[in-house]
């Protein structure tokens, strides 16, 4: 909900009123993404859409988001696995899945905004998932610090398909 909504409105809300915003979305038949399962548990999460859901990315003043309004451009705005789960694989199965999920919805370009990874990070290994899922590097936030990073995926090929498959 962090990015679907203004922070100030996520915070104000607290986590019951929250919760209760995505099922409204999920009712509504609004994309809101996929959950991973290992043995019929769910143990992974990945926030995919089109990216004009986001009022906070479309308007983000460190982002540098072109075309706003296109709703073929698709967002990765959060990936989750958890605890338990970790360090098993689960993330380049869940990039994989909703890159499937954005195309076969529409999408003519998917994006994420991975966290680059800086000396003494533990466990930063996003950007090299998304290169690895063939995203290119879009382009960097406004920030002095350039941490984060805009990738995309576009699909030229009607066809295409994710480059992973297991």
């Amino acid at each position: 909900m962090a990015r679907r909504l203004p922070a100030s409105t996520v915070a104000a809300n607290g986590s019951a009123e929250n919760r209760a915003a995505l099922e409204g979305f999920v009712q509504a038949g609004v994309p809101v993404g996929l959950i991973g399962y290992v043995d019929e548990r769910p143990a992974a999460w990945c926030a995919v859409a089109p990216r004009t859901e986001y009022a906070a990315i479309v308007h983000s003043r460190v982002l540098p988001i072109d075309e706003p309004e296109d709703e073929t451009i698709w967002a990765i705005n959060c990936l989750f696995v958890k605890s338990g789960y970790r360090r098993q694989g689960l993330t380049s199965p869940m990039v994989d899945a909703a890159v499937d999920y954005a195309r076969s919805s529409g999408a003519r370009i998917v994006e994420a905004y991975p966290v680059k990874a800086m000396p003494g990070d533990p466990g930063r290994g996003v950007l090299s998932t998304f290169l690895a899922a063939g995203f290119t590097t879009y382009a960097e936030d406004r920030t002095s610090a350039k941490r984060n990073v805009v990738v995309r995926r576009t699909f030229t090929d009607p066809s295409s398909t994710s480059l992973r498959r297991g």
